[in-house]
């Protein structure tokens, strides 16, 4: 069944950034600050509008009027164009521009309207189709407009006097305004409605789920109830939506604000829970190496064994896996029977690299969920100050709680959310610190190991080669000595008691000495040489046999010494403890 409408509007409500942030290097090269008044302009030439936006510079930070020549009462720039009927009739429209920069962002708020009256006559009703038209090649919707702080679209209507009568057809009236505008021909595929009620005696509904990022956003449904008293319609809808447009600007901002920072903060949750993911992998890794020693008591539990390995959805595994990790470096610090391979070790240090940016990249994570938390607070402050400012221009039993939701439910919501995934994630940053730690001082204790056995082994290899070194110089001072010996005796002039004592044995002759006279009977020949040489080496091995057991009988008094000093001083300190 299709209904007719008076004086439908479209209200676009659009916010925009004015500058990024400065981290995001590409994002400042491509980013249009002027994209809402670019897109204005391509609104306009759509409907025939000749008005052109003439706007002023103004340093950032305030809430001010863009206008050129725009005055504290006149911030609107009128305009006027033609809408395109699907039957190519064409009809006047009007409207008007209000660009605006509040604090930080640019807003623009754009009406266009068929008006209530035209050359001093009341203009027709029209077909609920007529809201197609009033969005070609969907220039109003944010897949177009592509705002970074989102929009919201608000469509009116007045209801003539048989569909205000009756309050069943509303919604189907507003369901049919949004299902046109959108130029959906089911309506399956238009936006769920989120809510409904009444704002200033007038029936307004709301659809799109406020924190999806949808084609379409947020688009509310107006409809106006009034009489027509001499020929001019009037309804308290209108007139406070009039009144207060101002202040339903800066709400909308507000609330964009606030969605908005929501919306961004699921991107960051969701890097966040991804860098969380990889993390709890490393630590899972690291605690498999380690922990083999505490597996067969940990899998006589098999229900903690499963929470251990569904460990990245709840926070109390969080808590097994700190003792996990706990237990891993009691393991290692007790039971070094075990020690890492090579490889094992490389690993470790690998992770000991890549954990401390992981680190640093999840605390900015949680640095960006901080500060949208605190950017929703801000502004949920601020939505309820300009709200409170509406209510207090407005009696006392004025029911604003469609208004109210957003800050008694929404905005609530999101805050909560986010204090959630902080306390989450706060714990497995301190979690990891101890992942770190764990880690580090696995790899300490096992290179200490490692250094500690090279030590010894080059300590070792330092005593036996200091011990070459003396066996080597005996063995040169024994075959000095010998030779010296040997050299003295053979260039002896005197008769000696050794050649005596040979003369007397070699009764035969055997040794053929030469006459006493002539030469000593041990120079005479080879025989006699070698004899001498036997005499040499006699004496060096002596010698060298005497310094052994000299040095062995010198280590043993110095031991023995060294026992007794320590006693000594031992007695000593345990008197003196007595004494105390």
């Amino acid at each position: 069944m299709s209904h007719k409408i008076y004086a439908p509007n479209i209200h676009l409500f659009a916010f925009h950034l004015r500058n990024v942030s400065s981290s995001d290097s590409q994002a400042d090269r491509d980013y249009d600050s002027k994209l809402l008044w670019h897109k204005c302009h391509d609104i306009f030439a759509k409907f025939q509008i000749q008005q052109t936006l003439d706007l002023r510079e103004v340093a950032e930070g305030s809430r001010i009027a863009l206008l050129n020549g725009a005055t504290k009462e006149n911030i609107l720039l009128p305009l006027e164009g033609k809408l395109s009927l699907n039957n190519d009739k064409k009809i006047t429209i009007t409207g008007q521009a209000c660009p605006l920069q509040i604090y930080d962002s640019y807003a623009l708020g754009l009406n266009i309207r068929i008006p209530e009256r035209e050359n001093n006559q009341k203009t027709e009703d029209v077909d609920l189709t007529v809201f197609n038209d009033f969005n070609p090649d969907q220039c109003f919707l944010p897949s177009y407009i592509n705002s970074s702080l989102g929009q919201i679209l608000l469509l009116t209507a007045w209801l003539p006097q048989k569909e205000q009568q009756d309050s069943h057809l509303w919604k189907e009236i507003a369901d049919q305004c949004v299902q046109n505008f959108l130029g959906e021909n089911d309506q399956d595929n238009c936006p769920p409605l989120y809510q409904e009620g009444q704002l200033f005696d007038s029936p307004i509904f709301e659809y799109g789920i406020p924190d999806k990022s949808q084609d379409y956003g947020q688009i509310f449904v107006w409809l106006f109830l009034g009489e027509e008293v001499n020929g001019n319609y009037g309804a308290r809808a209108d007139e406070n939506f009039c009144l207060f447009y101002q202040n339903f600007i800066d709400l909308f901002f507000y609330r964009q604000k606030v969605i908005r920072a929501y919306q961004i903060s699921r991107e960051v949750y969701s890097d966040a829970y991804q860098g969380y993911q990889e993390i709890k992998q490393i630590i899972n890794e690291t605690t498999g190496h380690r922990l083999e020693a505490c597996a067969t008591t940990q899998t006589k539990d098999k229900t903690t064994d499963h929470r251990l390995e569904a460990c990245a959805t709840t926070q109390s595994q969080d808590k097994t896996t700190d003792h996990r990790l706990e237990a891993c470096a009691t393991t290692q610090s007790q039971d070094n029977q075990r020690s890492l391979s090579e490889a094992e070790l490389l690993d470790f240090k690998k992770k000991l690299r890549i954990l401390p940016k992981l680190d640093l990249n999840y605390s900015d994570w949680l640095r960006q969920l901080e500060s949208y938390s605190l950017t929703m607070k801000i502004n949920a402050h601020n939505y309820s100050e300009k709200l409170q400012q509406v209510k207090e221009k407005l009696p006392k039993d004025e029911d604003l709680s469609f208004l109210s939701v957003f800050e008694h439910k929404i905005s609530p919501t999101y805050q909560e959310q986010i204090q959630i995934n902080l306390s989450y994630f706060g714990h497995s940053s301190a979690l990891l610190d101890k992942a770190i730690s764990s880690i580090r001082g696995i790899v300490e204790i096992e290179q200490a190991e490692r250094d500690r056995a090279l030590e010894k082994a080059l300590r070792d290899k330092e005593e036996a080669d200091r011990a070459r070194e003396k066996k080597l110089e005996r063995w040169i001072t024994s075959v000095g000595i010998g030779l010296a010996v040997s050299s003295i005796s053979s260039q002896s002039d005197a008769k000696q008691p050794l050649e005596a004592i040979l003369i007397e044995l070699d009764l035969k002759g055997f040794l053929n000495c030469p006459k006493a006279e002539d030469q000593p009977c041990l120079s005479y020949s080879v025989v006699f040489v070698l004899f001498h040489i036997l005499i040499g080496v006699a004496v060096g091995v002596g010698v060298g046999a005497i310094a052994v057991f000299a040095a062995f009988i010198l280590d043993r008094i110095i031991h023995c010494w060294s026992k007794l000093s320590a006693k000594g001083v031992g007695s000593r300190e345990q008197g003196a403890g007595n004494r105390e």
